[in-house]
């Protein structure tokens, strides 16, 4: 803002305005010459090092409006005596009172403005984009209590405590979900962003480790005040940044990776909407002529974090699928939790067809605009398939947004036995790249069209 006003200034000084009537077509006809953005340069340099050396900081967090008021003044008048120097020095004919005072009124507007607007954003409108956000707190005792206060007036998160794990409950009980021999468990059963571990480390050295241990089985991200364990899955640790004494280890690559992949699944999947739609209208039409019941079938999923989306396919079988799964259970051809039957019998004419092409797929490139499913990434498995899970490592799984292709699909899925896709889907989760997507996208189309592959 002083910036702003600064070179306002200066291009009034200017000979283009300098005795002519001003007006909104001259000041947007003005150019700023290289001495004027250099001597701008050196006033915000000089602005810049006038702050640090007086030491004019507050924390606005905990300021009031008067402390934060004589803050902008101090600010302000500092800038205009510096910002005087620099105009003698450029135009000593043209400094005046009547030019200073008119910087400081005008910087000191702006500043103000600015500021307000600022805080109006903090205190109105950042609580509201504070995404929700669920956490269970190792430990129960005086520091696991004030954790739980303290996220509450987290600046980023929504944090909701689903409960405290712990051994020896120092709290209401009914806070307390078990003891953290049972931590598999609970990671399994509920719906867990985060694990805080907040024990004391001398005391509970083993059980913190043991805490940790349990939440990289489950790909769930831990965070504790100090990075002194050992971890063999964990891809990185870093500072939390309201908070430099908290230490966070990722599951997975974090920050601009994820932004990368999700610009990638938004351009593409956008792409393959607009170049598919004629092929999915002929498809709906086929399935609308050829069978009762509705053209795309929905079904809920375990998504990201194990959290629950509706995944969109078009009905390739009759309508009362799902009911009739259960008389056909002792079928089952999979060896491992997933249902998979050959010569599935509610199967119809055009699903075989489109199964056969992965043409059924297709309405999950919605899914993927939406943002509950990637391009890359393990297959969402239904709720029957999850609910069978009894080992805890299978769990992470859900550390990454489930997606329409992986490496499953492209090394041959029908070939391959539950317990080989289970270890595909988390070679995958731990080496993640954007140029492995890139190979898996580019392996994709051939294993589709050979049949031994999926979108």
């Amino acid at each position: 803002m002083l910036l702003l006003s600064f070179t306002l200034l200066m291009l009034l000084l200017g000979p283009e305005i300098r005795g002519h009537q001003l007006s909104l077509a001259r000041v947007l006809q003005l150019r700023v010459s290289l001495l004027n953005f250099m001597l701008a340069a050196t006033c915000l340099i000089a602005w810049r090092l006038s702050f640090n050396l007086t030491k004019l900081h507050f924390d606005r967090s905990n300021a009031s409006v008067a402390i934060l008021g004589v803050e902008t003044f101090l600010r302000v008048t500092s800038c205009a005596g510096i910002a005087a120097i620099i105009i003698y020095l450029r135009h000593p004919d043209r400094l005046s009172i009547y030019t200073i005072a008119t910087f400081w009124f005008v910087s000191m507007i702006l500043l103000t403005v600015g500021r307000a607007i600022l805080i109006a954003f903090e205190y109105y409108v950042r609580p509201l984009l504070r995404q929700n956000r669920q956490v269970v707190i190792v430990g129960s005792g005086p520091r696991a209590q004030q954790v739980a206060h303290e996220l509450t007036t987290h600046p980023k998160w929504h944090y909701f405590v689903l409960g405290f794990v712990d051994s020896e409950p120092q709290c209401d009980p009914r806070c307390v979900l078990g003891g953290i021999e049972q931590l598999d468990s609970i990671l399994m059963q509920k719906v867990v962003d985060e694990v805080i571990i907040a024990l004391p480390m001398k005391s509970m050295y083993d059980s913190i480790q043991q805490a940790i241990l349990a939440c990289e089985r489950a790909g769930i991200q831990s965070g504790y005040s100090l990075d002194l364990f050992s971890t063999e899955v964990a891809k990185r640790r870093s500072f939390e940044e309201h908070d430099a004494s908290s230490v966070v280890l990722h599951m997975v690559h974090n920050g601009h990776h994820k932004f990368l992949k999700r610009s990638l699944d938004v351009i593409c999947s956008a792409i393959g909407v607009i170049i598919l739609v004629p092929l999915m209208i002929l498809v709906a039409i086929a399935i609308k002529a050829t069978s009762k019941g509705p053209v795309i079938f929905r079904q809920k999923r375990y998504g990201l974090n194990k959290r629950t989306f509706w995944m969109y396919k078009f009905r390739s079988m009759v309508e009362d699928a799902e009911v009739r799964q259960k008389e056909l259970e002792h079928l089952n051809e999979n060896d491992g939790h997933a249902f998979k039957m050959r010569d599935d019998p509610r199967i119809t004419r055009i699903g075989q067809i489109i199964r056969r092409t992965s043409i059924d797929e297709l309405p999950q490139f919605f899914n993927v605009l939406l943002g509950d499913m990637s391009l890359v990434g393990p297959r969402p498995l239904p709720m029957r398939d999850v609910n069978n899970f009894s080992e805890a490592s299978l769990m992470r799984r859900f550390s990454v947004k489930p997606g329409l292709t992986g490496l499953w699909q492209v090394s041959g899925r029908s070939n391959t036995s539950f317990a080989n896709w289970m270890k595909l889907d988390l070679e995958y989760i731990d080496r993640w790249s954007l140029l492995l997507d890139m190979k898996i996208l580019a392996r994709t189309i051939p294993a589709v069209f050979k049949k031994s592959g999926a979108l």
